[in-house]
């Protein structure tokens, strides 16, 4: 009896013990629950009390409405017209018309062909325009009304308008483009123009604020805002330009933003919106700006219709460190080599006056380290003929320094023929 009894009480104290110790972790699993929300929502109070006040929001919403207002009045809208006479559309038409196994084009009315038709219904016009394409555009001198655009928006066009942000419609004429920068001004006739400021480009840092102002689409007066992911962007190829240097930035650009400015927080241009890595044909985040050092440089050969000036140093070159073999050969080195490696001089070029040489390896120019061919023909066609450079340069295994005074290039020179720079 007295064992059976123990027993029970044994068992009744592990049933109890076993209850308040699952009473207890319950109840600590809640206190701890509570505890954990308790702390998240004072971190949360803390974020929020250390967001800007209502008058500082204001403060800062008036700053962007105020960057609008002075950018927006001076940003244009680009159209252009390009005329195509009949035979060209009677030869587009032909290729349109002829079946995928080769057969001519189908008989329409009467016994005739559609281009025959089309021919008829043609011939008596000198030609057609069509509207071809949207672009952008900036003032930059209300007083003669000198508008800066890309040169891939008016390439090609027969006629040229430009409507402001009043609404206007003008004619434009083109006084001068450069494929090669891909930038063109052209000049409008009219009262009450406004115009922005060039910023310093080179003082712009990765992480800068910036606004673009456009025509995407063709929505007039379109704002939106960014900021500046990288800088020097020189392994991309954008329409044909040979010089690059792109500013990157993730302000919304879309097709009919080409040629409209990124501009700071001051409203001064930092750059012009020029094109986008996209897999999709619209905006994936990456935008790329012509810098606005390369505007300003630009300028007054344009608005005179001349050939921009560019630096020039007169030698054929690769990328070292990417053409092992070519440099292997050149000159007869085996391992790493790192720079940009002279393949050719130009007999007579400043290159060949200050005594560079083919087999050369050009390390850095001003103290400026080369990663690849498009820094070297960057920094030197930026740089004003006449200016002389400081060259890093590898000969033999000896590094050495060399002062060259920068010629100015010769009308026809390319950087994508043979001679790169």
């Amino acid at each position: 009896m007295g064992k059976r009894l123990g027993s029970f009480v044994f068992q009744g104290l592990v049933f109890v013990t076993c209850t308040v110790l699952a009473f207890a972790i319950l109840v600590h699993t809640d206190v701890v629950r509570r505890l954990a929300y308790l702390v998240e929502k004072g971190r949360i109070q803390a974020l929020r009390e250390s967001l800007p006040s209502d008058d500082e929001v204001a403060r800062i919403n008036a700053d962007t409405r105020a960057v609008a207002a002075i950018v927006t009045p001076a940003v244009v809208q680009v159209i252009t017209e390009k005329r195509f006479d009949v035979n060209d559309l009677l030869t587009m038409h032909d290729r349109a018309a002829v079946s995928s196994n080769g057969t001519a084009p189908s008989i329409g009315t009467n016994g005739m062909t559609r281009s025959e038709r089309l021919e008829r219904l043609l011939r008596s016009h000198e030609g057609i325009r069509a509207r071809d394409g949207y672009g952008s555009g900036f003032v930059v001198d209300a007083e003669h009304g000198y508008v800066v655009t890309n040169d891939h928006v008016i390439n090609g066009a027969d006629a040229i308008h430009v409507r402001l942000a009043d609404g206007r419609l003008l004619d434009a004429r083109l006084l001068g483009a450069d494929p090669r920068g891909d930038l063109a001004v052209i000049q409008i006739d009219a009262d009450g123009l406004h115009e922005l400021t060039l910023a310093d480009s080179d003082a712009v840092e990765v992480g800068d604020a910036v606004m673009s102002v456009g025509n995407p689409f063709g929505l007039a007066g379109s704002v939106s805002q960014g900021i500046v992911s990288a800088k020097a962007r020189t392994n991309i190829d954008i329409n044909g330009t040979e010089y690059r240097g792109f500013i990157q930035t993730d302000a919304v650009i879309n097709p009919g933003n080409s040629g409209g400015p990124l501009v700071n927080l001051r409203g001064e241009v930092v750059a012009i919106n020029t094109a986008i890595a996209t897999n999709t044909g619209h905006f994936d985040g990456v935008g790329f700006a012509i810098p606005a050092r390369r505007i300003r440089q630009a300028l007054p050969a344009l608005i005179r219709g001349e050939q921009v000036p560019r630096g020039y140093l007169g030698v054929s070159i690769v990328n070292a460190f990417a053409d092992q073999d070519e440099a292997q050969r050149v000159i007869g080195i085996m391992g790493e080599v790192r720079g940009v490696l002279v393949r050719d001089v130009v007999p007579d070029s400043p290159a060949a006056r200050f005594g560079l040489q083919t087999g050369d390896v050009i390390t850095a120019i001003d103290g400026q380290p080369l990663r690849d061919t498009a820094d070297l023909i960057d920094i030197v066609g930026d740089t004003t003929p006449g200016t002389d450079l400081t060259l890093a340069v590898e000969r033999g295994g000896k590094l050495d320094t060399y002062h060259v005074t920068v010629g100015r290039q010769p009308a026809g020179f390319s950087t994508r023929r043979p001679i790169d720079d």
